[in-house]
């Protein structure tokens, strides 16, 4: 394995940095700008603990700090003001098990394969992951809920393998269980291999409520704390930890909310977004209304109250895993952890609430790509704290910025940039386009689809249909993505460099080729 040293590419307004291992776009340059971050660190000989939260198809507003003003996420909230809110954080590929895999290896998922969801989900060296590194560097590591990366039972099997202390759940797991249900009970540093959930009715995956349960607990509201717990009781406390806990929610079914948040929003009145109308549902292409989930986001539409009381019931979901950070929160002090232990929060992907009339993720538009992020690192002076980044962040960044925040070295096979410095208040260069893809078809139900999201703009390319269909984005003008630009002859110049920079994009992203002198692919953002 070897470590990704700093490379630094040329920069001018207008312009793509490439750079590094299979390139991020200045992948390096959280490195080379990391010396910053030590130096405001210095006073500190412990390495931090991490404990990373990760909610499942999150919309990127379905925050109280990220502008919504129905929403109640008082601890979340309160996380965002001690720490720093990232605004505009994406994921590269908006699926749960690719985006999870792409967090897990720090790197795009075309780097693992295209078109084929078993390559894709799978690492191709369990080694350079970061459990595994952090591991090797010492780290007590642990894993808790959803798990769903590589292929079935032997996925879960490595993912076992990978951390000290196990509570992944197969699958996309359920949120109901009975209190003595072994996923439950089961002791996550001894006997890993039996965590397995026997609550009936068997056979029904996943399951829709708590019926035939006579002890139902929910899975982010009781059994989340359990393990957490568990975990923080059982671990060496010479050694510095890693905890990764993966929310059931808010993925559907979202009425399998806890009964005592049911009051939760009744009152409100919950805004639909703006582009969730039948009109620009009807505007939308053939081909993308036959995409999966889209007839259900155009009856929706079709219903406004119906639509929001879709929405109230995701709240509750999210409410709930709110109610559950203020208790890991309250945990970690009484511990006597909480000075010494960042929190990331953040979602695999995004979720539509009715936007074009879809529903679901997958395809390339904001409400599926762009997520909520959040850091809390309590070592951040306070002058710091409650800062808001609007850098654009992706999944890939995590692994490369906990193996920062741990001292370790980062594998040059991940693609990704430390987040270290920006969490700092470091003013460093950064990108300002990523590429976007989605290459699994589901069979036939799913466009695939690839691009370019700069600051400013977003190329879509339907490759599958024949000829290829374009769209183009002004975000500026346009965030909510209503006016296809791509036939627009005023913009043929960007649309054809939004193409250039694609082809350029997938072949470094692919190759796994180390690139040593940057390159340039020109993208007008003006």
């Amino acid at each position: 394995m070897s470590v990704k040293q700093p490379v630094l590419g040329r920069s001018r307004r207008g312009a793509v940095l490439f750079g590094s291992q299979l390139l991020a776009l200045i992948s390096s340059l959280g490195l080379w700008v990391l010396s910053g971050a030590n130096e405001l660190w210095a006073g500190s000989s412990k390495q931090p603990n991490i404990i990373f939260l990760l909610t499942d198809d999150q919309h990127w507003d379905s925050l109280g700090c990220m502008g919504n003003k129905v929403i109640q996420t008082p601890n979340l909230d309160r996380l965002a003001g001690d720490g720093t809110l990232f605004r505009n954080a994406f994921v590269p590929a908006s699926v749960c098990s690719v985006s999870r895999a792409a967090i897990l290896t720090g790197a795009y998922p075309c780097s693992r394969g295209s078109g084929d969801l078993v390559a894709m989900v799978t690492p191709k060296n369990p080694e350079v992951t970061y459990p595994a590194v952090l591991r090797t560097g010492g780290y007590e590591t642990g894993y808790i809920g959803k798990w769903d990366v590589g292929s079935g039972e032997e996925g879960f099997q490595m993912g076992m393998r990978l951390f000290n202390y196990w509570g992944g759940d197969r699958l996309h797991g359920n949120y109901w269980h009975e209190t003595d249900c072994p996923l439950v009970t089961n002791d996550g540093w001894n006997s890993k291999d039996t965590i397995k959930c026997t609550c009936p009715p068997k056979g029904s995956y996943p399951r829709v409520g708590s019926v035939g349960i006579a002890k139902p607990v929910h899975f982010d509201r009781e059994i989340v704390p359990i393990k957490a717990k568990q975990f923080l009781k059982g671990r060496n406390r010479e050694k510095p930890f890693f905890l990764a806990i993966a929310f059931r929610g808010p993925k559907d079914t979202w009425s399998d909310f806890p009964p005592d948040t049911a009051e939760l929003y009744r009152s409100n009145s919950v805004p639909i977004p703006a582009t969730a109308t039948e009109a620009d549902a009807k505007g939308q292409p053939a081909f993308l209304r036959a995409s999966m989930a889209s007839n259900y986001g155009l009856s929706l539409v079709r219903s406004p109250k119906q639509l929001s009381d879709e929405i109230r019931k995701n709240y509750r979901l999210v409410s709930t895993i709110d109610q559950t950070v203020g208790k890991l929160r309250q945990l970690l002090e009484s511990e006597g952890l909480e000075g010494n232990t960042i929190i990331v929060f953040t979602s695999d992907n995004g979720h539509f609430y009715g936007e074009h009339g879809f529903w679901g993720k997958w395809l390339p538009y904001e409400e599926s790509i762009r997520i909520p992020l959040i850091v809390y690192d309590p070592r951040v002076p306070n002058n710091q704290k409650g800062r808001r980044c609007d850098e654009m962040i992706l999944n890939v960044d995590l692994a490369p910025t906990f193996l920062s925040w741990a001292g370790l070295g980062i594998p040059a096979e991940m693609q990704g940039s430390s987040l270290a410095p920006l969490v700092c208040g470091e003013k460093i260069l950064w990108r300002k386009e990523f590429y976007h893809e989605f290459t699994w078809t589901a069979d036939g139900r799913i466009e695939p689809s690839e691009g370019i999201r700069s600051v400013d703009w977003k190329y879509i390319r339907y490759f599958n249909q024949k000829p290829a269909v374009e769209q183009l984005f002004d975000l500026r003008k346009d965030p909510g993505e209503t006016t296809d630009l791509s036939s627009n002859p005023d913009f043929s110049f960007c649309l054809q460099e939004m193409r250039v920079a694609t082809d350029r994009y997938r072949s470094l992203l692919q190759s796994g080729r180390e690139f040593k002198d940057a390159a340039e692919a020109k993208i007008d953002n003006r």
